[in-house]
């Protein structure tokens, strides 16, 4: 474990880029917030990552079209950016995500009502 890591390191099977999204992620977190079955989707979230970036490399070089057709890496970068955004939902990472539905901040006031039109 390095100093910069509070969690488990990354896996060595994920690539050079995909370990450091895991290392920026748990960087914001205490040490053991990601255990069990939340470190297999922290490492699906940082392949997805990795992967889409892959495919905007790609895409940047060859284009949107390639022989007159839309680049078939879209379809792969959209579906890797879906993975990202499932992951880090189910892994609550988001800051809406940690904020309960509940809470007073995100109730309405209930002193301020706007009249209805036709009063």
């Amino acid at each position: 474990m390095t100093a910069k890591t509070k969690c488990a390191p990354a896996p060595q099977s994920l690539p050079k880029s995909a370990r450091a999204v895991w290392d920026s992620v748990v960087a914001d977190y205490p040490r053991g917030h990601f255990s069990g079955a939340n470190l297999a989707l922290l490492e699906q979230m940082c392949r997805a990552w990795a992967l889409a970036a892959d495919c905007d490399k790609e895409i940047g070089g060859r284009g949107l079209l390639i022989d007159g057709k839309v680049n078939p890496l879209l379809q792969v970068r959209v579906q890797a950016w879906a993975e990202v955004r499932a992951c880090a939902t189910k892994l609550r990472l988001a800051i809406s995500s940690a904020i309960r539905r509940d809470a007073k901040a995100a109730r309405p006031d209930p002193n301020a009502k706007l009249r209805k039109p036709w009063e």
